[in-house]
């Protein structure tokens, strides 16, 4: 029986693998020591900026290269205090 492929993706320029070729942004989120809510989270494309990546968000893991997703603080609105 062959091995399962795994699909390979960076967080904060850590490492992991995934059995699906789809993962969406909850799943990312909750990966590794995971990502709260608070915090946005962003796919890092080659040559442009960062695409916000929403929790029900699918990625394809499939196209080469390692897909690197990383967050950042979640901007405040003007107005509130």
């Amino acid at each position: 029986m062959a091995a399962k492929e795994k699909f390979k993706f960076k967080i904060e320029n850590e490492n992991y693998e995934w059995d699906n070729r789809f993962i969406t942004g909850a799943e990312v989120r909750g990966v590794g020591p995971g990502i709260p809510d608070s915090m946005d989270l962003y796919l890092k494309m080659p040559g442009q900026p960062g695409q916000p990546v929403g929790r029900d968000d699918s990625i394809d893991l499939l196209p080469p290269g390692i897909e690197k997703f990383y967050a950042q603080d979640a901007s405040s609105e003007a107005g509130n205090e």
